[in-house]
């Protein structure tokens, strides 16, 4: 199944905003239908028919700009990376806190292009994970032509990864940040429309030895955040172009409905950068600890195929897919000494392993795009017969999700090998036997009977 678009964003916008409907997905969208009608179904006829209702009609544009504004408010299209109030540099602080964690950095800053009074463009602080109030937090920064390594990265369009910063060219701590503290640095270049309007920072202050490197795979994190991020503030901005819009006493429908295109175009981005987020960050946990590489992906096919196989809808489907990629995104915060141990576990060892996707729970429930796979993650060890974790759920009362991911993780798991099980891994008629005899004990009886018809092949990613 794909997990592409299934129309072409870019095919809706239209920059002239011109009297006539030239696109069936203008067309659908002014029925108010959604994509519930197939592009093809829409004929000529047809386009001028409702291309003239829509000239006569500009109250349907409004109310469908007014639906747009409700259901991508600043909460939800912000949100996406942890924001949580409506005062700018708490937002943005937030959404530091939120990537700092994520990135197990020491530091994590949001800096973003500014013009002032005097018409020179600065590249200044908006947001940190630094305890730092709101006052004077602009003043924070550098040209943007200066020679500074932070004006380098906003030219150079391209991220970079240092790890001696006193080796970096025209490094210069900037002391209210503590930046004198600071080791190693990833930055990432915000950029909009071929232009740069920002730099994600990202910091580590210990020499410890493996604390220090920055990975091309949290390179390739960084790179997709910022362009998540961007996205987010775009479709803000035309947001509160909209609400302004519909909020005058005499709306222009051209106005409208160019809005409305533009609104679609990055709602459509937006999902596909949220994507790549979900399959990079995945990625990117795995490749921190070794013997998991590939886990998430191979989990999450497993799952998906299985979903499949049991006749769910597209949208269940693809949520069960993204859980299974993010099911270990609560091992970023577990100690790399635990993940990578190749002796026996203790008890607390253990305890610490089992709830480990509970760690990784509220960073799911503060991006509002994932919040609807936090019920799987959560919920995948709890057992069919209610002696699970973490809130001891039976039976039906277990999300279909998580039932579905606890068998997929579970295959994964006795067909691969770990460091502190000294048996090899199983062959998948074994693993399948393991399976089928507790059924019903730890896995859904339905469920494992849909599995048991998979022929192999199918479960590899």
């Amino acid at each position: 199944m794909s997990h592409e678009p299934s129309f072409n964003p870019h095919s809706v916008v239209s920059s002239s905003g011109g009297d006539h409907l030239n696109d069936p997905l203008e067309a659908i969208y002014a029925l108010n239908i959604g994509d519930f009608v197939a592009e093809s179904f829409i004929s000529e006829d047809l386009l001028n028919k409702i291309s003239q209702r829509i000239a006569d009609d500009p109250a349907k544009l409004r109310a469908q700009l007014e639906e747009l504004v409700q259901i991508y408010s600043v909460e939800k299209t912000l949100g996406i990376l942890g924001f949580e109030n409506t005062q700018n540099f708490v937002l943005y602080d937030s959404v530091s806190q939120t990537l700092e964690r994520m990135f197990q950095v020491d530091a994590c800053h949001l800096f973003q292009v500014a013009n002032k009074e005097s018409g020179d463009a600065y590249l200044s602080l908006s947001g940190t994970s630094c305890d730092m109030k709101g006052e004077n937090r602009w003043e924070l920064g550098v040209q943007t032509r200066a020679n500074h390594w932070l004006s380098d990265v906003l030219r150079g369009f391209e991220p970079v990864i240092v790890n001696d910063v006193q080796k970096l060219p025209n490094w210069k701590a900037i002391s209210p940040l503590g930046q004198e503290k600071t080791v190693s640095l990833l930055a990432a270049p915000l950029t909009e429309g071929g232009k740069a309007t920002g730099v994600l920072v990202f910091e580590r202050h210990s020499k410890q030895a493996g604390t220090v490197q920055f990975s091309g795979e949290l390179e390739d994190l960084a790179t997709v955040t910022a362009r998540m991020f961007t996205t987010g503030m775009r479709l803000q901005q035309l947001i509160a172009q909209a609400q302004n819009e519909v909020q005058a006493e005499t709306a222009n429908p051209k106005t409208m409905q160019n809005l409305r295109a533009q609104i679609t175009e990055s709602i459509a981005d937006l999902g596909i950068h949220q994507q790549s987020f979900m399959e990079t960050l995945a990625h990117a946990v795995d490749a921190r600890h070794d013997f998991t590489e590939g886990r998430s992906k191979s989990v999450a096919h497993i799952a998906k195929t299985i979903a499949e196989s049991l006749d769910l809808n597209e949208k269940t489907i693809d949520l069960i897919y993204y859980a299974g990629l993010l099911g270990s995104i609560g091992k970023v915060d577990l100690p790399g000494s635990l993940i990578k141990k190749t002796g026996p576990l203790s008890a607390d060892e253990w305890e610490t392993l089992r709830n480990h996707p509970n760690v990784g729970v509220s960073l799911l429930g503060k991006m509002n795009f994932l919040s609807e796979t936090s019920p799987y993650v959560q919920s995948q060890q709890e057992r069919w017969d209610g002696s699970g974790n973490p809130e001891g759920l039976k039976g039906r009362s277990i999300p279909l999700g998580a039932r579905v991911l606890s068998v997929a993780d579970a295959y994964f798991a006795m067909t691969h090998p770990r460091p502190y099980k000294s048996e090899k891994p199983m062959t998948h008629a074994e693993a399948l036997s393991m399976i089928q005899s507790e059924s019903g004990h730890k896995w859904d009886p339905a469920i494992v009977e849909v599995f048991s018809k998979i022929h192999p092949d199918n479960l590899s990613a």
